[in-house]
């Protein structure tokens, strides 16, 4: 698997992110900037970053963002791991990295239906044609079958349009919490969520992934940026957001103020980062139970110490929640 994995991860050709000093951070993100970096732009916003003597720049992804390939290069620093898998399948190719933090206790992923089907819960989705994307046949899908017995039958593209569920109403919808049920209530359908977090899937997401060469020679840096960015989180959904809100705006113009208030409040439905004392807080036995899963599945390496991926010596408490 180490083999597949570098063929995956490649040499990128771009140019490696240059620190001007210690306290010059450009910070990569997942995606296009969303709620669900609310607390990265809230600590920009509100002066935390720069009250530590920090100089943080938020550099967006997009559809082709592959931190994992930029990280494995040498070309990004700090950035955001989606998902554990991401900072294992480094370690397993031979790239040293480890998640500092975590955004979100439950994994935003979720399944949707449209609401006249009957079904209540993810085991009653067997059988179905589900519209799931590549990425997620590779990493969760295998969880899915081994836990609720799902089929690679069911399985049915997912091209990132909601067109072909919207008008196949016994379908499931791979998506994620806080933007495709939006998208579907747009269009004049507000689907059943199920929640992959509350049937049992042990993953983090939304993580601060650092390369440890870097974090090596710039701990007080990174104590700096956790402290700054968890203050941030607890602001933006405790506090106001909107001096975060206006950054997304500003760094994401297909971003809506309606969409951001959205998510906020799944966000907060939905328990997603935990108690706010407890934000950003990571566990050995959350790590160990995501790779004890994931590994017998043979999702992620066999062989591999779990405790190189990640550390809790930058949290609150040492990350204990």
């Amino acid at each position: 698997m180490k083999h597949i994995l570098w063929g995956l991860l490649g040499l990128a050709f771009v140019n490696a992110t240059v620190f001007a000093d210690e306290s010059s951070i450009t910070f990569a993100t997942d995606w296009k900037a969303q709620a669900e970096h609310g607390g990265f732009y809230q600590a920009l916003a509100k002066g935390y970053y720069a009250e530590r003597g920090l100089k943080v720049a938020i550099r967006p992804g997009g559809p082709q963002t592959d931190n994992p390939r930029l990280m494995a290069a040498g070309a990004l620093e700090i950035a955001i791991a989606s998902n554990n898998f991401q900072p294992l399948n480094l370690i397993a190719a031979g790239a040293e990295v480890k998640a500092v933090m975590t955004s979100f206790q439950k994994d935003p992923q979720i399944l949707m239906i449209h609401p006249d089907v009957k079904a209540t819960n993810v085991a009653e989705l067997k059988g179905m044609p589900v519209f799931i994307s590549d990425s997620a046949v590779a990493t969760f899908w295998p969880w899915l079958q081994a836990r609720f017995g799902f089929e690679d039958s069911q399985v049915r593209k997912y091209t990132y349009s909601l067109a072909p569920w919207l008008v196949n109403k016994n379908t499931v919808q791979e998506g994620y919490l806080s933007s495709e049920p939006y998208t579907a209530g747009q269009a004049g359908v507000v689907p059943k969520i199920f929640l992959f977090a509350d049937a049992g899937y042990p993953g983090y997401a939304g993580m601060v992934m650092v390369r440890t060469d870097y974090l090596e020679k710039n701990r007080a840096t990174v104590q700096a940026f956790v402290e700054a960015s968890i203050l941030g989180w607890q602001d933006y959904i405790w506090g106001d957001p909107a001096p975060g809100n206006a950054l997304i705006l500003k760094d994401n113009d297909e971003m809506t103020p309606e969409l951001i208030a959205y998510a906020i409040e799944a966000m907060k439905q939905n328990n997603m980062l935990g108690p706010r004392e407890q934000v950003g807080g990571m566990t050995d036995a959350r790590w160990k139970q995501f790779y004890d899963e994931m590994s017998a599945l043979d999702i992620v390496s066999k062989g591999v110490n779990v405790k190189d991926a990640y550390t809790l010596e930058f949290l609150p408490n040492e990350g204990k929640r």
